[in-house]
């Protein structure tokens, strides 16, 4: 027999039993679960039914840190009940507390098929539930642009209920993100609700950290640009993710970077433009090129503009001009640089000439040998907050972060009243960053030595340009030794945090151990052909890999900066 039909048949042959038992489901429901109300209307299941997972050609449970062992109940779905450990349990009947035990397997028959299920659970970390209408998240996985409703619901690591109800829609988020086979999400709730003790708000992101084998670089970073000081970093708590009760990995749960009273809290320009209009912002006519044309803009025909338009704005750097087309409002740089406009989303032309105008002068200055915008004579830190610059840079040279030149740079412009000068951040996105992530061509990155963001093709990007002012270093010898030295002691466990903020990469690996396990019995540790990294192959070999270039970088960074 040819061999390629031989390993074909043997493929479908394997696939056989899972096929036949795609029909005839098992669940367990993992809270307080009323069997009579509560339920999804499609399906007839509550929102935290876990299914049972089938990864290569054996069945998992994989239940939630959160699950409370004394209030599970199991559903079934293509029969009415479930055998146990040869016991009989009709679809919503409570489970005995000792049946399901973690590490161990249970015998389960659903009609005429017997499978052998091993229970794993996560970590104390919160649990998401997400839902979609159709139930399933084929088209969502497919296009960013498509949106569909459905339900969410969150328990807390203490198995407290912090959401229940509908959701405005999911949708894929992410840009090179987007093409993994983990997927993250942005979710919009039907309601504001304080998740996590964020601050109410709608709007929130699941970050599925698919490149980063141990899981915790961004909660990391995030954690130290607030012990640092840099304003409005995003709050974010691990979780467990179920999609359709069926468990797809450890997320980070985040803050989306957005204006608003508990996010980026200015001056919320947008509202204050549909005050003075007599229609919808999105209903005008779009205006300016929609391809990046360096020195021009996109914008709406908005007939109206407030008195006051001198902020609040919340800006994206990209140095790929592509992206240029992904915001209904943007600019191009004389540089070529692409800017953003995340707030307003529709902007009138008064105001995009505005804020481009800002954003140019600020280019123009930091690429003048004096530090100033010939056209205005404003020097840089006339333009752009020193303080916030400082931090923003030092952050992403301290990580080595692959796209600290590259991608997801923001900064906003509150109201004159407030501050005439725009400030550097939000911190966003750190999955790639202590040596986590290169290409041949950026193999530095993987030495825990050496400056990165400032020596790497100087003329295109801005970092460099700001790195090469002497006032400007002087800022960051004083902020290491008064903010990122101790940073990078907490984390190197070398001293701990008062307040909290901040933790050792110990502390953060331990409490996601048993989630790590679960991830990667789903999604096993596998390198993109596109990363010479290689950070080890379990998750213990991932997280000493990480705590010794945190270790090197600090010893690196402090013969660099610790003296003037």
């Amino acid at each position: 027999m040819n061999r390629r039909l031989f390993l074909f048949i043997l493929a479908v042959l394997l696939l056989i039993p899972l096929a036949a038992s795609a029909a005839n489901m098992f669940y367990v429901s993992v809270s307080e679960t009323d069997p009579e109300a509560g339920t999804l209307p499609d399906s007839g299941l509550p929102r935290d039914a876990v299914a049972m997972s089938a990864v290569g050609s054996k069945y998992y449970l994989f239940l939630p840190g959160a699950a409370d062992y004394s209030k599970l109940r199991v559903w079934t779905t293509g029969v009415d009940e479930a055998a146990i450990e040869g016991v009989t349990y009709h679809s919503g009947d409570k489970l005995p507390e000792d049946l399901l035990v973690p590490g161990e397997s249970v015998r389960v028959k659903l009609g005429k098929k017997a499978f052998k299920v091993q229970v794993m659970q996560g970590s104390e970390i919160a649990a998401v539930f997400v839902g979609s209408a159709s139930g399933s998240m084929a088209k969502i996985d497919k296009t960013k642009t498509y949106r569909e409703a459905g339900d969410f619901k969150m328990l807390n690591p203490d198995g407290s209920v912090a959401y229940d109800g509908a959701l405005d829609y999911v949708k894929l988020r992410g840009n090179t993100s987007a093409q993994f086979n983990k997927k993250g999400y942005a979710i919009k709730l039907s309601q504001k609700t304080d998740l996590a003790g964020f601050g109410k708000a709608k709007k929130y992101a699941l970050i599925s950290n698919a490149r980063d084998h141990a899981l915790i670089r961004n909660q990391m970073v995030f954690a130290m640009a607030e012990y640092v000081g840099l304003k409005y970093t995003p709050g974010c708590v691990q979780a467990d993710v179920y999609l359709n009760h069926v468990y797809n990995g450890t997320y980070i749960l985040q803050e989306k970077i957005e204006v608003g009273p508990n996010r980026v809290d200015i001056d919320d320009l947008e509202a204050r433009t549909v005050a003075v209009n007599d229609r919808p912002l999105s209903e005008y006519a779009h205006m300016g090129p929609l391809k990046s044309t360096a020195g021009q803009m996109k914008y709406f025909a908005i007939p109206n503009d407030p008195e006051d338009i001198t902020g609040g704005y919340l800006i994206e750097y990209e140095n790929w001009t592509v992206r240029y087309k992904d915001e209904p409002c943007a600019y191009t740089t004389d540089r070529k640089k692409a800017i953003m406009l995340k707030a307003p989303e529709y902007a009138s032309q008064a105001q995009m000439a505005y804020i481009s105008g800002l954003i140019q002068a600020y280019e123009n200055a930091i690429f003048a040998d004096d530090g100033v915008d010939p056209a205005t004579g404003k020097h840089y830190t006339d333009l752009m907050d020193y303080d916030s610059l400082v931090l923003k840079y030092m952050l992403e040279e301290v990580c080595k972060n692959c796209d600290g030149n590259q991608s997801s740079q923001y900064y906003y412009k509150p109201l004159d009243s407030v501050s005439t000068k725009m400030l550097a951040g939000p911190a966003w996105d750190y999955d790639t960053c202590f040596g986590d992530y290169a290409r041949t061509g950026t193999k530095e990155l993987l030495n825990p030595a050496g400056l990165y963001l400032t020596t790497r093709n100087s003329s295109r990007y801005w970092w460099p340009q700001l790195y090469a002012k002497a006032d400007f270093v002087a800022g960051v010898h004083a902020r290491w030794a008064d903010k990122y030295l101790p940073a990078m002691c907490v984390l190197c466990g070398l001293e701990e945090d008062p307040t909290g903020t901040l933790r050792s990469v110990d502390y953060y690996a331990e409490a996601i151990r048993d989630s790590a396990a679960m991830n990667f019995t789903l999604w096993p540790m596998r390198q993109a052909s596109d990363n010479i990294a290689n950070c080890g192959k379990t998750f213990q070999k991932n997280i000493d890999y990480l705590k010794n270039f945190v270790e090197k970088r600090m010893e690196f960074l402090n013969q660099e900066w610790g003296t003037p």
